[in-house]
């Protein structure tokens, strides 16, 4: 019986079926599915080529990553989906030849049915990508816009040389014997042609070859949005006024003698031991006094251990102008009067919030200055808020530092600048010999502004706060070493390196000494130009480099809305200040977008201007000039707001 059972085959297929069957549905539905994943893919790849079709004419059209993302997102909205399944950036072509592409991906998903059987997920991923490269036709790297009169014009033993770009003028081109442009493609838009000798000079790069033609060129920058954003900025700077002046109770008169040796004001305690007087103040106040004096040969440690929430009030001036030394603690400080640091003496505070008034006195021969630092030193330790009804003032050898942790040692970044004006139009101004250093000011809600002139002198350093807005109702005018920290400078004013003398500086910036002129990294000046140096070589310049100064560097940003854009002058046509290399300023090196689009564009005196290693200067000036032993070079291989067309590629 039992053998029998064994023989007995009915039902062997049922129980293979049914052994088999999920296997033979899971591989049934992988079989689906993939080509299912591969219908997604190819509709991901075609929306993947789109946007990036898309977002490269985005970008050549206005040279601005948010149009080139606005484009991506919208192409992916029109095919259904998220716009952050899109994903775009400006990158270096895989093609090695140098030129920029704009990457896409998409990432989209594959539904799953009968392969679920396999597995618990109900969907697959699915990714595409795609570049589109921006071929550049002869971009032009030195461009003249203005139609009339001489558009680019070298005389006296000077060059041109843009060996991967074009050079371009609206109106003729003059190269006379001496002089030589070294470019792939000049154009010109004059009624007749380069003259002879002119053509003669002009010379294709080694192993390349020359195309000389008569075309318009147009200002593609002229409706940029960032451009007239930061034009329409300049607008609302312009109405920027001094804060107002702290209005704290009146109180007592703090004066340090040599005796008594103890006494109680204002809700603190002071004692002397030999030289030094100790306050010590109990709670967070408010601590109430007028005016603080010091007499020689004593130093005072002001509550150095107080709460940071501790207020103190002075109804009147903090007079440092003799004695040996103060030392504030952190807290609020309402200071009415202003501060004076003279002769041997230091002062010092700890963190804090600064509000300051104006002193009554004169400093800087004019009245308004909210400091007035012609002592040793004047230093603010940490993170701290300025606001500050009048100028700064720092004399010759004397130190002053805002927000600063000590000297050589990284700033804080959380620091904010609100900075009045003087009775002389000056919110700093940094004698011959003084050092001045401001911390950054990249914080949360932390401003950089200030209502009148910066200024500094022949043999200072300046060190001036990384910021995202630097507000200046005013206009910066360097002498001596100067850096500024990254950020848009926005002047009401004009820009100037040299406009009263002056030259290179050995100066420390972050711990590190070396020579400097002018340097800025991912920095971009904004320059409305209401006002232009009356006299000298800077006279009626926007932007001007002089004093024979030999390390300017100036870097423009490499993300955000002003990503390339290093000097944008004066956007309005009743306006033609324009920039000035002069007087042997050897080395400027201006690596980004300079434009200025009705204002000439003149190197004079041996002035040599270019951009960095690997980098890529576009200069644009209403004409463009040459003389006396100058020479302007651009080493660009192609800008995404040139101006002699583009060809956008697919490429992978």
């Amino acid at each position: 019986m039992a053998a029998k059972f064994w023989r007995d085959r009915r039902g062997g297929i049922t129980v293979l079926a049914a052994t088999m069957l999920p296997a033979l549905i899971g591989m049934a539905g992988l079989a689906t599915e993939y080509g299912n994943a591969l219908m997604v893919r190819s509709k991901t790849q075609r929306i993947a080529d789109a946007a990036a079709f898309s977002g490269a004419m985005a970008y050549s059209s206005n040279a601005s990553t948010d149009a080139l993302n606005a484009a991506v997102s919208r192409i992916a909205t029109l095919n259904g989906i998220l716009s952050s399944a899109a994903v775009g950036s400006l990158v270096t072509s895989p093609t090695n030849d140098g030129n920029q592409a704009v990457q896409v991906t998409v990432t989209s998903s594959a539904p799953l049915g009968l392969s679920q059987i396999l597995g618990t997920s109900s969907q697959i991923s699915v990714t595409s990508t795609a570049l589109a490269e921006l071929k550049p036709n002869g971009w032009a790297c030195i461009i003249a816009l203005n139609g009339s009169g001489t558009g680019v014009t070298l005389s006296g033993s000077t060059a041109v040389t843009a060996s991967s770009c074009a050079v371009s003028s609206n109106a003729s081109v003059a190269a006379p014997n001496g002089t030589s442009i070294t470019s792939p493609i000049v154009t010109y838009n004059s009624s007749t042609a380069p003259s002879s000798t002119t053509i003669a000079n002009i010379h294709a790069p080694s192993g390349g070859t020359l195309a000389i033609s008569k075309k318009a060129t147009s200002d593609r920058l002229n409706t940029n949005t960032t451009i007239t954003g930061e034009a329409s900025h300049l607008t609302s700077v312009a109405l920027l006024t001094s804060p107002s002046a702290p209005s704290p109770p009146s109180a007592t008169n703090l004066a340090f003698n040599n005796s008594p040796a103890s006494f109680s004001q204002g809700g603190c305690q002071f004692n002397l031991s030999g030289s030094t007087w100790t306050g010590t103040c109990s709670g967070n106040g408010p601590f109430n006094f007028n005016t603080v004096t010091l007499h020689g040969g004593l130093t005072v440690n002001f509550n150095v251990s107080g709460s940071t929430s501790a207020v103190y009030n002075f109804n009147g001036n903090i007079d440092g102008s003799s004695g040996t030394a103060i030392n504030f603690g952190p807290g609020t400080y309402n200071i009415s009067g202003g501060i004076i640091v003279g002769g041997g003496m230091t002062m010092s505070f700890k963190a804090g919030t600064f509000n300051i008034g104006k002193l009554a006195s004169t400093c800087n021969s004019a009245t308004g200055y909210s400091i007035c630092n012609s002592g040793t030193s004047l230093s603010f330790l940490g993170s701290s808020t300025f606001v500050m009804a009048g100028g700064i003032y720092s004399a010759g050898n004397s130190i002053l530092t805002l927000g600063t942790t000590a000297v050589g040692l990284t700033s804080p970044t959380s620091n904010s600048f609100n900075i009045g004006k003087a009775g002389d139009g000056n919110s700093l101004v940094v004698s011959g010999g003084a050092k001045t250093t401001f911390a950054d000011a990249t914080g949360t809600g932390d401003v950089f502004k200030m209502a009148g002139n910066l200024t500094s002198a022949g043999g200072s350093c300046l060190v001036v706060s990384a910021a995202t807005d630097h507000d200046i109702n005013g206009s910066i005018a360097t002498a001596g070493g100067a850096y500024f920290g990254a950020g848009t400078y926005s002047v009401t004013g004009y820009v100037a390196a040299g406009v009263g003398g002056g030259g290179d500086v050995t100066c420390q910036v972050n711990g590190t000494s070396g020579s400097l002129g002018m340097t800025g990294s991912g920095v971009t000046f904004g320059i409305a130009a209401s006002s232009t140096p009356s006299s000298g070589s800077c006279s009626g310049a926007a932007f001007c480099v002089a004093s024979g100064y030999g390390h300017v560097n100036l870097t423009a940003p490499t993300s955000g809305s002003l990503t390339g854009l290093v000097v944008m002058g004066p956007t309005t046509s009743t306006n033609t200040a324009g920039a000035t290399f002069a007087e042997g300023s050897s080395g400027t090196s201006l690596s980004g977008v300079f434009y200025l689009p009705y204002g000439p564009v003149t190197l004079s005196g041996a002035a040599n201007v270019g951009n960095g290693t690997g980098q890529c200067l576009e200069l644009i000036g209403s004409q463009i000039t040459l003389s006396g032993g100058t020479a302007l070079a651009s080493t660009c291989t192609g800008l995404g707001d040139g101006t002699t067309g583009t060809t956008i590629v697919l490429v992978q």
